[in-house]
């Protein structure tokens, strides 16, 4: 697993744990039980494998719900696993312009899924997952791997001002001794009231400094098959270069550690998940290319969604243990279009 991770990332890069956590369970997604065994009643229809499922009473599955209504959430699930075979009929009915919103519109169902299940939906919350259509159609619209890269440094940069401590506001400043980039913590553990803040008080996120005139990129596993008509011609994103803090300037102090995001990025019937870890700032942040899901075969019908759901369930997790930052959504009173 260690050298599959060197051989990916290079010797430069480094994720933070929930990145790493992500690539594992990806890696051995064929291997490893993902969902409950009580599930199994629920996919019958599905040739789910049946390592898929969780039988050890010492482990714990993958994909879950927290709220106690497996209905819902494993309805959630098998819409996930039809919308592949409904793309591949979309696009075989010369409607193939029609697939990305379909994948955008069921990725945001399941999304509203885990934000409900997690019980956060009814927040004014900063997501730390976005889903996006990249339109190679569209005149104004930036080349891929500019906007995938313009749309990640946006939502990092909002989680970091958000959770930013102002100079001006704080009442006194600790010393600095050189703390890492990524607090010596499981990221992905459920965390307890008095755990939120692993200090105690605020985090130190130490800017990191590239070498003058290197350019880093981001290392990409290609998933894609060669003869597909959607085939995502995208150059390696360049992360940041060489303009990075000056060593000597003081830490950035965040109220709480900036998360680690994920986009999903939709180009034509195939969709790109990337991720990134936004507690690094501008200059040393770096995306990378997870995995990419083809939705006009049929055959990863299962893994396409079990893919997302594995995604969608960790952003979700991670959100649960985020959600004192965020204030009780203004309840906006709507009228009846069917009126």
């Amino acid at each position: 697993m260690e050298a599959e991770k060197r051989q990916y990332l290079g010797t430069s890069l480094r994720w933070a744990p929930l990145e790493e956590r992500l690539f594992e369970i990806l890696f051995l997604r064929q291997e490893i039980p993902l969902l409950p065994s009580y599930w199994e009643e629920y996919f019958l229809p599905f040739p789910m494998p049946e390592a898929c499922y969780c039988w050890r009473k010492d482990m714990n599955p993958v994909v879950y719900a927290h709220a106690n209504n497996t209905c819902v959430a494993t309805v959630a699930l098998a819409r996930l696993i039809d919308l592949t075979a409904d793309i591949l009929t979309t696009c075989q009915s010369g409607l193939r312009s029609k697939a990305p919103q379909m994948i955008k519109k069921s990725l945001e169902k399941f999304l509203n899924w885990a934000a409900e299940d997690g019980g956060y939906r009814h927040l004014e919350y900063l997501p730390n997952i976005i889903v996006e259509i990249v339109d190679r159609q569209r005149e104004d619209m930036p080349q891929t791997a500019a906007f995938v890269e313009m749309r990640m440094r946006d939502l990092a940069r909002k989680h970091r001002q958000k959770l930013a401590i102002k100079p001006e506001k704080e009442e006194g400043e600790p010393e600095y001794h050189g703390e890492t980039s990524v607090i010596e913590s499981d990221a992905d553990e459920p965390m307890t009231p008095e755990s939120n803040d692993p200090a105690g008080g605020p985090v130190n996120v130490k800017q990191e400094d590239d070498d003058e005139g290197e350019e880093i990129r981001v290392a990409i596993k290609r998933e894609l098959h060669s003869e597909s008509d959607d085939d995502i011609a995208m150059a390696d994103i360049p992360l940041a270069s060489s303009s990075a803090a000056n060593s000597s300037s003081l830490p950035t102090l965040y109220r709480r550690q900036p998360p680690v995001i994920f986009g999903f990025f939709i180009v034509g019937a195939e969709v790109m998940l990337l991720t990134a870890d936004s507690s690094k700032d501008e200059a040393a942040m770096n995306l990378s290319l997870q995995v990419t899901l083809n939705f006009e075969d049929r055959s990863l019908s299962i893994w396409n969604a079990l893919t997302v759901a594995i995604v969608v369930c960790l952003a979700r997790d991670d959100m649960m243990q985020r959600m004192d930052d965020f204030e009780e959504a203004r309840v906006v009173e709507e009228s009846d279009p069917d009126a």
